[in-house]
């Protein structure tokens, strides 16, 4: 009856909206999540409502944000730690990270790991610039536990090795905001998993919510070495444009993809020729 019209025009409205098929919750799952409501179940207990992490992390932010201060903001770069290093994109990303340090006299930072966080470090280190970075106690070669809370080879001042990654996003924003006109900072998105995504949508959101932290404007690149990133920027400028998600043309302004070193670094002239 009534009902059966109801859902049927509602049905039809989402599918005229958007693209994606409208899935409706029928009035008999309704019905059964409310009984079951209604007769008293009892919900798990709750348990350690006393909770300590908050603490530790805040304590976690702070050594973070101590690291920045004793090391000095610079280049910031994301990118996957399973990148072995007879990789071509290895060898690419520790010869931008050396051109970016030498070319700025900025710190090279990064989560310190394996993989393009290994290139990135010694391309700094190539550069004869500081290196400096956040560890963490899981990574993702398959999440297993790091055997040491130590840095093979930088000194300890040079880093903090996190227990919890909202601390280790904290200091790597931190490390790549501009406070003065002059500073000369990046954020850098290396090709990358589950965990880079994390980090690169981040920054994006800081970025484009004008929630960096950030006193001047901060330049974002995406390398997109031999089409890496094409699927996700088909789906952010296309598929989510199509959808309704964003503006055609919206995240424009906030970052640069670029396919090569050499593209990179003279975005990067040219952002800091007017910023």
């Amino acid at each position: 009856g009534r009902g059966i019209v109801m859902r049927s025009v509602v049905a039809r409205s989402a599918r005229l909206v958007h693209p994606c098929r409208a899935r409706l919750f029928s009035s008999k799952t309704v019905a059964r999540g409310v009984s079951v409501g209604a007769s008293g179940t009892t919900k798990p207990d709750v348990v350690n409502l006393d909770r300590q992490s908050p603490d530790a992390v805040a304590a976690e932010m702070r050594a973070c944000f101590s690291v920045v201060q004793r090391m000095g903001r610079g280049a910031v770069y994301l990118g996957s730690a399973r990148v072995p290093e007879d990789h071509p994109h290895f060898g690419e990303a520790r010869a931008l990270a050396r051109d970016v340090a030498a070319t700025y006299d900025v710190t090279t930072w990064s989560g310190l790991g394996a993989g393009m966080m290994e290139a990135v470090t010694q391309g700094g280190m190539d550069a004869g610039k500081p290196v400096a970075g956040f560890m963490i106690l899981l990574e993702a070669g398959g999440g297993e536990q790091q055997a040491s809370r130590k840095h093979p080879y930088l000194p300890d001042t040079n880093y903090h090795t996190a227990s919890f990654f909202s601390a280790r996003k904290h200091g790597l924003v931190d490390a790549g905001v501009r406070v003065k006109e002059t500073d000369r900072t990046v954020f850098v998105a290396l090709p990358g998993g589950v965990g880079t995504l994390d980090e690169i949508f981040e920054v994006l959101a800081l970025i484009q919510l004008r929630r960096i932290g950030s006193s001047y404007d901060v330049p974002f690149i995406i390398m997109n070495y031999d089409g890496c990133f094409d699927g996700l920027l088909q789906f952010l400028e296309k598929d989510m444009v199509a959808y309704g998600a964003l503006r055609e043309h919206e995240l424009k302004p906030h970052w640069k993809a670029c396919a090569t070193n050499e593209h990179a670094m003279a975005y990067l002239a040219e952002f800091y020729a007017k910023n």
